[in-house]
């Protein structure tokens, strides 16, 4: 849900941003100037090709001024718009600070307690707008760090970064390379737990090379950063995935429970389970197209797909590919009843503790998708993890 209008804009004074959306039918990407008034959360596009209006202003249900970044996708009126810039100097001096981006790696260590540190992120005011998990070669990881070139402490951070899967995110808030940095605490551990206890280093970090985080010094470095873990354009391809697809399932956290702050609850009722890991994460925005594409099979089945589909493509999903803690669980048919009934309200009266019922709030906003059948398992990862990542 987004918030509520800002009472303190005047109703003309608007915040301006370029858009791109490429229409599925004709094939075509169209350029918009997108007008956004915070006092009632109303929209007003301008079709800059054809030079004449695409939408007149009008109330958006589900977009507020949190929504209203570079970088992130909006969905108006069923139209999934990416904001590819500020239109003007206004806009960018009143919120580039506001929603500022930066660059986050969660190390291996850090990795084992994922639900627990993103709920500390998100209690911490920051947007996570793109996440994955991977692997890095040792060729990445130096790579990546070569602006630490010279640091004698450089081949043990690159040994415990490639020493196991890490998440890179992309965060966006209010200062938020500066406030990134003081929440993670120095890079020293030890010297973290004397002046910076509750920083995330002090309580995750071990060592100064294994310290459990890395933030972005500044803006070049957070654009570099994310440039290298999350590239754009044809033929450019990020680090491997951690993915297996072998004796795993397929879990998907839906934009709703995203938007209401349970991700980071959600990852850590999965870890902390006695049977189950998370292999392999990445944070996606389902076009519509897409969502329908892989929500083919429940056309008919479900009555009412439209909501259905809806569910997916409200804004960013995080999709995680489930694999066992040990050998012999059959992991698709346990992961199911973990879920819990597809319709959160049955879930809450039969199975309470169960993903749905203490996550989902009714039958389409369920919290989770999780795989169905066992013959789609490795269909519905390989979508997300190959086919969608191509």
């Amino acid at each position: 849900m987004a918030e509520k209008p800002d009472k303190y804009y005047d109703y003309n004074d608007r915040l301006s941003f370029l858009g791109d959306w490429y229409d599925f039918d004709s094939a075509f990407h169209k350029n918009f100037l997108i007008h956004f008034y915070p006092c009632d959360n109303s929209v007003e596009i301008f079709d800059t090709d054809l030079k004449r209006i695409f939408l007149k202003r009008a109330a958006c249900d589900g977009v507020g001024m949190k929504d209203m970044f570079v970088g992130n996708k909006v969905r108006i009126y069923g139209r999934q718009i990416k904001i590819t810039d500020y239109a003007d100097c206004h806009t960018q001096k009143r919120i580039g600070k506001t929603k500022e981006h930066t660059f986050a790696i969660l190390k291996p260590k850090a990795v084992e307690k994922l639900g627990e540190v993103i709920s500390q992120i998100e209690d911490k005011q920051f947007q996570i707008c793109r996440m994955r998990m991977c692997n890095l070669t040792r060729k990445e990881a130096l790579d990546f760090y070569e602006f630490r070139k010279g640091d004698s402490f450089l081949p043990f951070m690159v040994e415990h970064l490639v020493s196991g899967p890490i998440v890179a995110l992309e965060l966006v808030g209010d200062n938020a390379i500066e406030r990134w940095r003081n929440v993670i605490g120095p890079k020293d551990p030890a010297e973290a737990r004397k002046v910076a206890p509750e920083s995330l280093r002090a309580i995750y970090g071990l060592e100064t090379a294994s310290n459990g985080f890395h933030g972005s010094d500044d803006h070049d470095q957070a654009v570099r950063g994310a440039c290298f873990f999350f590239p754009q354009g044809i033929g450019k391809k990020p680090p491997a995935s951690t993915a297996q697809i072998d004796n795993s399932t397929c879990c998907i956290i839906k934009p709703h429970a995203i938007e209401e702050g349970k991700l980071g609850y959600i990852l850590s009722a999965i870890m902390n389970s006695p049977k189950f890991k998370i292999t392999a994460l990445q944070m996606i925005y389902l076009s519509t197209p897409n969502a329908d594409e892989f929500l083919e099979v429940y056309k008919g089945v479900v009555s009412d797909f439209h909501a259905l589909l809806l569910s997916f493509v409200d804004g960013p999903c995080v999709v995680l590919e489930i694999s066992a803690k040990q050998d012999g669980v059959k992991v698709q048919e346990e992961f199911r009843k973990f879920a819990g009934p597809s319709d959160s309200d049955i879930a809450r009266q039969i199975r309470p503790n169960s993903l749905r019922g203490m996550f989902g709030v009714s039958k389409y906003k369920n919290a989770i998708h999780c795989t169905d059948l066992p013959e789609d398992t490795q269909l519905e990862l390989e979508y997300f993890f190959k086919i969608l990542e191509d």
